[in-house]
């Protein structure tokens, strides 16, 4: 079993032979069967994947940044966040090129075998590109895990405690008692960011236009030096309005990456991103806006 450190290694190792290109050293970090969003790529195939498909949509280059890693040792896995930056040079999600730089956000696990990449689920910020795309003259800068200090905690909380936590306030969401318990969980809950948005709304307006949603915890990584948790997530439910895209009426299922920070047993900021397109492919609504698939 490969140790923490051998794995952030090799996740470094890789993301260093995709900025430089070599093609022919991807095979030293990726297994001979490497399954990425339930597609199985060979290390040849997933090159010609990144050459042909996805350094064309953003730009004709591409240049992984490391925001965030977290590893669960035990289980062999890392939770990765990462971002690019581009300027589209052709039509993309449905917006000319501005010739402005457009932040891509990548978050993600990562599973190893025998120390090296053999599975991943990537999401990125598709709905946050279009608002990038619509309104090129606007700050939309992102908001990076890596420029957010880690905070200093008086009480901070074991791996298991921080997963314990975290687990009940998934709960509280589903038995929908934020309106009583959201404090409990959540450190200033007026205050506390969902990215640049407010947390507490994004609950609470997921929840009055999917008000049967139910969210299940797939994966889980808890830093306990950091006070931080890495989780992905399912939804599932039917809207009764339209919705950020999501037609009433439909069923959706649909993922979420988010990184957690906590200060003094609560949570104190989330980065997340929702795979939303998974969701409106489902409910088969066409559309020039809907993203080509990525991932690096």
């Amino acid at each position: 079993m490969a140790s923490a450190s051998e794995l952030v290694e090799t996740i470094r190792g890789w993301a260093e032979c995709v900025n430089e290109k070599r093609w022919d050293d991807l095979s030293k970090y990726m297994c001979s069967t490497y399954n990425q969003n339930g597609k199985d790529y060979t290390p040849e195939s997933w090159a010609a994947h990144v050459r042909e498909q996805v350094a064309p949509e953003l730009g004709g280059d591409v240049r992984i940044n490391e925001d965030s890693i977290m590893v669960d040792e035990n289980a062999q896995c890392v939770a990765l966040s990462m971002w690019f930056k581009f300027q589209p040079k052709k039509p993309f999600l449905g917006f000319e090129p501005t010739g402005r730089d457009v932040w891509l956000i990548e978050h993600g696990f990562v599973w190893f075998a025998e120390g090296k990449l053999s599975k991943a689920l990537f999401v990125i910020n598709s709905d946050h590109m279009r608002s990038q795309l619509a309104s090129p003259g606007g700050d939309l800068a992102p908001d990076l895990i890596s420029e957010y200090p880690v905070p200093k905690a008086e009480a901070p909380l074991s791996r298991a405690r921080l997963e314990e936590v975290y687990r009940a306030y998934v709960a509280t969401v589903n038995g929908r008692r934020t309106q009583t318990d959201y404090a409990k969980y959540v450190n200033q809950p007026e205050a506390a960011l969902n990215n640049r948005a407010l947390a507490r709304r994004v609950v609470e307006d997921t929840l009055a236009a999917i008000p049967d949603l139910h969210v299940a915890i797939h994966h889980l990584i808890a830093d306990e030096t950091a006070q931080r948790l890495a989780v992905w997530l399912e939804f599932t439910g039917t809207p009764v309005r339209d919705y950020a895209g999501l037609l009433a009426g439909r069923p959706v299922r649909f993922n979420e990456h988010a990184t957690y920070q906590f200060v003094d047993g609560k949570i104190q900021r989330i980065w997340g991103v929702m795979d939303l397109d998974a969701a409106r492919r489902q409910q088969q609504k066409p559309s020039s806006k809907c993203p080509v698939v990525l991932g690096i």
